[in-house]
Order: structure tokens, then sequence, then C-alpha cells
């Protein structure tokens, strides 16, 4: 404790406080004018306070001296030692007293000298934590997860999920309406045509509505599925002036048969035909003009087909006749493939102009010529099954050019040269290598418009006739060992002859015969 013994107004100061064993808080009590004060029985440094010590004002903001203000005497700092005042005490009486205070001090501190020895608090040892594996949190999602922002979402995903239901029953629809309306009825197809009622001429019934809505909407990616089986037959009985109040409809009409005729024959086929078909671009599509050895007109119709092996059909089936704009038919076997005969059908190719069969196992041609009026060339070569015979059918069409080689015949020529309209239109007779036998007729000279004439490797015999006809260009029958003898014919001086071959027969010319060689 502190006496004030200051004579002037002091302000308290905190300064470091000095190191002391106490562990109590110092304090400052100001204590009254009438208290009485006592020397400091702690600090063997402090003096006596001289008496009357003169008292200021203090400037101590304490609560109890705002309440009552009293004078203070001149601050001394008890821990500085003795008072340097010229008022103090003299020095013997000090150390005597300082050290009878000393000595009760260290008497009354004895059993406080020796404090328990602190051990410092040593860090406990924990065990390491394990792992939390706590995820990872967006740090982002404080900025993203606004009320505001959840709103917004919520209202796209509803929107979304409303838009996904409309295209999904769209689909819906779409689907069960192709369901109802394009399927199409199994017709019988040994129901014979004249029982399938006729329509209007305008209206279309709804077989063939049907039939034409398939081939519209699900032949183009699904060739093979449309039912060609059924709606062909129904498609082939819309009448021609059909075309004249819907050309739209009666176009596509027109590509649905066509195609049908088309792909009977990819249907009749063995897998190699097949898969050599598929790499010439059938049945991939039902743009069939595109596709190999077919070519078709201005109108669409397929005009011109080529089948060559091993692209050919097994037999030559009846839907063919489907074909009713072919002008040109060329097939072309390995004398196993195609076989049987040729169908009936066959009538209604009546725009067919040439008809080309080679190597093949077709074992007859019927008699169809009658139809065939737009015949104008028959050309069977290498055909061993197709019998001797011709049909006697030819003899009534306006024939002007036929080639049969490498096959039997019986000398067909005293037939077709008393026929009134091959007399006129035949221009190319070629029947090399027929087993031809006899002699040759001297009807001959009866083709007025005959140009050439080829009767090659037979077994004719002579004489020869003695007229053949002017016009003759081209004259040939070497390798017919049984002529013989001089000529005696007329070819030798025919004015239009450029070619002449008669090596490798009995014949000679001893005066010469113009152009032709022995």
């Amino acid at each position: 404790m502190t006496t004030p013994n200051s004579p002037s107004h002091s302000t308290f100061t905190t300064a470091t406080p000095p190191k002391s064993k106490f562990r109590e808080h110092l304090s400052i009590f100001i204590p009254p004018l009438n208290f009485p004060i006592e020397t400091s029985r702690f600090s063997p440094e402090s003096p006596p306070t001289p008496p009357q010590a003169p008292r200021t004002i203090s400037t101590w903001t304490n609560s109890s001296t705002m309440r009552s203000p009293v004078l203070l005497s001149k601050e001394r700092d008890i821990e500085a030692g003795p008072s340097t005042s010229p008022r103090s005490v003299s020095t013997g009486t000090t150390n005597i007293k300082d050290r009878f205070t000393k000595l009760w001090f260290d008497v009354r501190t004895l059993g406080r000298d020796k404090e328990p020895e602190l051990v410092p608090i040593q860090p406990a040892v924990l065990p390491p934590w394990s792992p939390l594996h706590v995820g990872k949190r967006n740090t982002m999602a404080c900025c993203t997860e606004c009320p505001c922002r959840k709103k917004q979402q919520k209202r796209r995903r509803t929107k979304r999920n409303r838009i996904l239901i409309c295209v999904l029953v769209l689909i819906i629809l779409y689907l069960l309406g192709n369901t109802i309306f394009l399927n199409v009825r199994v017709l019988n197809t040994s129901t014979p045509p004249s029982s399938i009622p006729h329509s209007a001429p305008n209206t279309l019934s709804i077989d063939t509505q049907q039939c034409l809505s398939q081939y519209n909407v699900n032949a183009p990616s699904d060739p093979l599925g449309y039912p060609c089986g059924s709606c062909l037959p129904v498609l082939q009985q819309v009448p021609p002036n059909f075309s004249d109040s819907n050309p739209q409809d009666s176009q596509q009409i027109q590509n649905a048969v066509q195609f049908c005729g088309l792909r009977s024959i990819f249907d009749t086929s063995n897998d190699e035909a097949q898969s050599t078909f598929r790499s010439g671009g059938w049945v991939g599509d039902v743009k069939f003009c595109t596709w190999t050895g077919v070519s078709c007109d201005g109108t669409g119709k397929v005009s011109s087909l080529v089948l060559t092996f091993p692209a050919v059909p097994a037999a030559i089936p009846n839907e063919i006749g489907a074909l009713d704009g072919l002008q040109a038919l060329r097939v072309i076997g390995d004398s196993t493939i195609p076989a049987g005969s040729l169908p009936n059908t066959f009538t209604s190719l009546t725009s067919l102009g040439t008809l080309h069969l080679e190597s093949t196992a077709i074992t007859t041609i019927p008699d169809i010529f009658n139809s065939l009026n737009k015949l104008v060339t028959l050309e069977l070569v290498r055909n061993t099954a197709m019998g001797s015979q011709l049909p006697s059918s030819l003899r009534s069409i306006s024939l002007q050019n036929l080639v049969v080689n490498g096959q039997a015949l019986n000398n067909p020529l005293s037939d077709l040269s008393t026929s009134a309209p091959l007399q006129s239109s035949m221009k190319l007779i070629d029947l090399s290598s027929t087993s031809l036998s006899g002699i040759v007729p001297s009807t001959i000279s009866a083709f007025t418009s005959l140009v050439e004439l080829h009767l090659d490797d037979n077994n004719l015999a002579g004489p020869l006739p003695p007229n053949f006809p002017s016009t003759l260009a081209s004259f040939s029958m070497s390798n017919n060992t049984g002529l013989g003898g001089s000529n005696t014919g007329s070819f030798c001086s025919l004015p239009k002859l450029q070619n002449c071959d008669m090596r490798n027969t009995g014949l000679a010319a001893p005066g010469g015969c113009g152009v032709c060689t022995f």
C-alpha cells in the first residue's frame, strides 16, 4: 500500500509492475482525511510519512472520490525506496527499524517461501482422428440455391415434362392411326379377277386405297415388307381411265405394279441370285428404275430388263406380266436356270419387241405370240430343253428377226415361208447349228424383204432351189457337208449380195460365183 504525500495535484499512471512473489493483485485505497496512517509492514524500504503533509484535490475518478473529494498527499511509489526529502529521519534509526521490519516480515512469511513446484501442463496425447468421409460440397451451391432460382428451375422442369408428354402422345396417336388405317387385309389370291368388283373411274375401293397407302408410306423403308401377293391383283384392276381424274394416284398405282412385277423375280431367285441382285441395288428401295439391268421409259414403266446369271430367277414368275410396258427382255442363264416354261402371263406383255432367251432350262414356249403382235426379234440360243418345234402362233405376227442357234429344230423353213405376214416382214433368218436336215424349200424365195440368211453347221442336202430372194445381202451355208454338185442356183448373181460363204460343202462353181467363197 502507498501513502499519498504529494503536495500537488497527482495523476495516477501505470507502469510495468515490479516482480513480486505475491500473487495477489495490488489495489489503491484512498483514505479519508481523518484516517490514521500506518507505516508499511511489507516494504522495509518505506520511510514514515512526514506529519502534516499537505493534501490536494485528487483527479482520480473513483466513485468514492467523486462523491467526497479529499486532499491527497504527494504520490510516492512504495517500491521506489526511501524518500530523498530533506525532512527524512536519520539513517541509523531507519536502518534499525528496517532490519527489524525485515526480520519480522521474514518470520511471518517463513511458511510461504516454499511454494509448490509448478509442473507445466503436459499436452494430452490424442489418437489420430479417423477419416470423416465427408463429401465435397459445392461451393457455388450457396450462390445458386436461392429461392427465386429454385422456382425458375421448377417451372422449367414442369414445362419440359409437359412438352415430352405432348410428343409422346403424338407418337402414340401416329402409330395407332398407322395401325388402323394402313393395315392391309390379306386377300385370297385364288379368287379370279372377275370376282373383284370394279370401282367407279373416279373412286378407289378400300382395298386399293390401303394398298396404295402401304406403298406410299411403308414400302420406301421396307420394300420386302410390302404385300405384293395381295396388293398386285387389286392394283391391276384399277381402270385405265382413272388417270384422267387422279393423275398422281394413278402414277403411284403404276409404280406399285411395276415394283411388284420386278420384286417377284427377286422372290423366286435362290440365295446366290438374291445376293447378286442386292449388290445391284434390287429391293433396297422402290426406285426400281435405278436397279441394275432395269431401264424405264418416260412414263416410269419398265421398258427393258436384262437378267444375266447368276442374277436370274429359278423360274420366270407369273407376276412378270405386270410389266406391261416391257419392250425388251433378255434372260441369260447357265443351262440349268431359269427352268420350267414361260408363264401364260406373257400375253400381257403387249409392248414386247425383243425376246432373248439364252442358256436356259426352259422347256416350252406356250403358243402366246398371237398377243405379242409387236414382237420384232425372237432369239433362242442354246436352250437345249426347249424342244424342236417353234410355236405355230409365230406365223401370225410380223416378225422381222428370227435367230435360233445351238438347239435342235425340225426344219421350219417350209412353214415360215408360207406365212403371209412373215413373207413381207422377215429380214433375218439365222438357223445355224440347229441340226436342220433335208433340202432348202423352194418357197424360200417368198421372203421378199429377206436380207440375211444363215444356215451354217447343219445337215442340209441338195439340190439348192433355183431362186433366192433378190434382197439378200448376206448368205452362208458353210459346214453343210451333205451339199454337193455344181452350183446351178441363182444366188451367185444376186444384185445386193455382199457376203457369201459356201466353205466346207460339196458345192462347186466352175465358172465363178461372184463374192461367194467355196
